[in-house]
């Protein structure tokens, strides 16, 4: 009995191992047959150590070539926790190093991983001394690490970039995509232990660098905004403002200012709401500056002609509402052009009231004011407006001077440009064209008219009468000597969390210029000024300030007297090249105008306004001199570079014969030898360039 269980537990026993074997034997057989290429995938993981590589992204160019953002290489420190030998003593040296807190060290130093960033892009200096302590387990690889050499300038239409290389706001957002580039990476073996094996496979695949950005701003035009804007600001102790420059003919942005601003290299130092891009993203009241709109709706239509006559007593009924005119007792009775150029609101009442709910509103979805302009920026905003069902005669009287309805600023000078340009619309943009490394242009944004929304006799009718605005009527300081300015003042309560602001305004002036051949528009706002307020008074200022400069600088002639200025009060400009100094003071004040002396020489070698420009008495006539002293064979006269950008001031030596020795960057503000002085041709000129020039 007891020799028959024995045979039966050896049964079992041989039996269980039998299936043992089978079951391991299939699973040996699923193993190797089936799971194997996972498995080998799985183990080559664990081998092989993937250390990243960021690319350098793409470089932003202003339409002339001038740098605004580009990307250098830095290093940044990693741990291999397997890999670290002392963990005390290396955290302990790189706390010191670093100044990082030694158990943050500890606990990525001992963390149970593969890969550690210790600290992303650091200073070389500081790279070179952890180099020295030959740390086992710590290494390096290259990033990319983001500038924008000039600063604050432009700094929220270009935006910022995170640490991982991406963009995350402004245009460094809006094209991440093309700027970013493709990660590289290198690759080492390493045994279970985590140490590189010798002779072990290695792999390296270079990063992509990003493609290139040639924006519409001009630099030069962006710098006089900003620096006018500035000055403004501080001037009426305002909040803020901001600044639009726009080809009204294609759409390109040639300048978008804001303050207040900030350092894109020191972000985080700053409220994140100067990061704002203010002129896209947020909505305000217009004010007058709403008015050419009202008047193309009324005249496109036929409701209005500029024949018409309208009186103002200083006030209008409309229902069971008063409205009243700025100007208390009222300015009687006035053509369609005076009402415009008084900025008349009873007028413009009746205009508005004429033309009529739906014809007003069909103009306003022409013109852009119910949609987005598709500017190439993030974050774009679509203006505030009563729906055309619940309209009622109040909200049309009131709309059509520029009140109840909010704009944003972008919005706006794309309805001006298409009152400039002959009555067409244009799609805001700041990106010209995208280049590869190489500098080949690989993608062309699209640029120029779009389609007519008024006709050219419209547009012909309303250049001529917001000429009048400036040449008589309530933006006379807007007015620059020499040329034919266009637009119309602007004041209008603030909005705070959808009510009006009592006491706080926002001072407007949008215009174009040459009038009768519009080349750039124009918009200033003035955030809360205080003492005076209207945009006759503050902003009219500002924009006269920056299109005389910016006049000057795209070398736009000046033109004879406006239609509707008072001739009797223009004389000619005479010619005074040539002339001594002396004797062109005298001719100046023959003429009834003032000579301002500029260059260290005694005779005229060029003036502005030009000769047989007309301009107001009184106008101050700039009279360019050089130094006296006449170059000999193998010399040349080291001209001015005062103002200029590094290029500019590089071609205008060139051209002379001598050589740029540059130190900074931004407008030159001082050179040696001085302009004027006499030196052998190839000289070195010595220039320090600074971007706090003027400011």
């Amino acid at each position: 009995m007891g020799a028959v269980l024995a045979r039966k537990r050896v049964a079992r026993v041989l039996a269980g191992v039998a299936i043992a074997f089978v079951l391991l034997f299939a699973r040996l057989i699923y193993i190797q047959f089936v799971w194997s290429d996972t498995l080998g995938e799985e183990a080559l993981d664990m081998r092989m150590q993937d250390i990243p590589i960021q690319p350098r992204r793409g470089v932003i160019y202003d339409r002339n070539g001038h740098e605004l953002a580009f990307s250098i290489d830095v290093e940044s420190v990693y741990a291999i926790p397997a890999q670290v030998k002392d963990p005390e003593k290396t955290a302990s040296i790189l706390s010191e190093i670093l100044g990082m807190s030694y158990d943050s060290l500890m606990a990525r130093l001992t963390r149970h991983s593969s890969f550690e960033w210790i600290k992303r892009k650091i200073p070389d200096e500081v790279a070179r001394r952890i180099r020295e302590e030959r740390l086992p387990g710590i290494g390096f690889t290259q990033e990319s690490m983001r500038v924008w050499p000039k600063g604050s300038l432009l700094a929220q239409t270009l935006g910022i970039v995170g640490i991982d290389n991406d963009g995350l706001e402004g245009l460094e957002y809006q094209y991440d995509r093309q700027l970013k580039g493709i990660q590289g990476q290198f690759t080492v073996e390493v045994d279970a232990l985590g140490e590189a094996l010798p002779q072990s496979q290695k792999g390296y695949i270079p990063p992509v660098q990003g493609k290139n950005l040639i924006l519409t701003i001009d630099e030069v035009v962006q710098f006089i905004a900003e620096r006018e804007l500035d000055a403004a600001v501080q001037r009426s102790q305002a909040l803020g403002g901001l600044a639009i420059a726009m080809d009204p003919q294609t759409g390109e942005i040639l300048a978008m200012a804001m303050r207040p601003t900030y350092d894109p290299n020191e972000y985080d130092r700053y409220p994140d709401a100067n990061r704002r891009i203010i002129t896209i993203t947020d909505s305000y009241p217009p004010g007058s500056t709403f008015k050419p709109i009202t008047a193309a709706a009324a005249l496109e239509t036929g409701k209005v002609s500029v024949n018409d006559t309208f009186f103002c007593g200083g006030s209008t009924r409309v229902g069971s509402e008063v409205l009243r005119c700025h100007v208390a007792e009222g300015h009687g009775s006035q053509t369609f052009n005076e009402v415009i150029q008084n900025s008349c609101n009873v007028g413009f009442i009746e205009i508005g009231l004429r033309t009529g709910v739906e014809d007003f509103y069909k103009y306003l979805d022409l013109f852009g004011v119910t949609t987005v302009t598709g500017i190439d920026l993030p974050g774009e905003s679509s203006g505030i407006i009563v729906p055309e069902e619940l309209c009622k005669p109040i909200d049309l009287a009131v709309m059509s001077f520029g009140q109840t309805l909010q704009l944003t600023p972008v919005q706006l000078i794309a309805s001006i440009s298409a009152i400039a340009n002959g009555g067409y619309t244009v799609v805001p943009h700041v990106v010209k064209a995208v280049t590869d490394v190489d500098g080949n242009t690989v993608e062309v944004k699209s640029s120029g008219k779009i389609h007519q929304i008024i006709s050219e006799k419209t547009s012909k009718e309303l250049r001529v009468a917001l000429e009048e605005v400036v040449s008589k009527g309530t933006g006379k300081q807007a007015y620059v000597p020499g040329y034919r300015l266009a637009g119309k003042t602007g004041t209008s309560n603030k909005v705070i969390n959808g009510v009006l602001a009592e006491g706080k305004y926002l001072a407007w002036f949008i215009g174009f210029a040459p009038a009768n051949d519009p080349k750039i528009a124009l918009l200033i706002m003035i955030d809360e000024p205080k003492g005076a307020y209207y945009g006759g008074q503050i902003a009219a200022p500002v924009f006269q300030a920056i299109m005389r400069d910016v006049l000057r600088y795209l070398e736009v002639p000046p033109q004879e007297e406006a239609p509707g200025t008072d001739l009797a009060e223009l004389v000619r400009v005479p010619d005074l090249v040539g002339s001594e100094v002396t004797s062109a003071q005298v001719e100046l004040r023959k003429a009834e105008l003032v000579g301002s002396k500029e260059g260290p020489g005694t005779r005229v070698t060029r003036q502005f306004p030009v000769a047989g420009a007309k301009v107001p008495k009184g106008t101050t006539v700039i009279l360019y001199t050089e130094e006296d002293v006449t170059p000999g064979e193998g010399e040349v006269a080291v001209p001015s570079l005062m103002g200029m950008g590094l290029t500019q001031a590089r071609q205008r030596l060139m051209e002379a014969g001598l050589i740029l020795s540059a130190q900074g960057s931004g407008f030159a503000v001082s050179q040696d030898p001085p302009a004027g002085t006499i030196v052998p041709l190839g000289t070195a000129v010595k220039v320090v360039f600074r971007m706090d020039v003027g400011q």
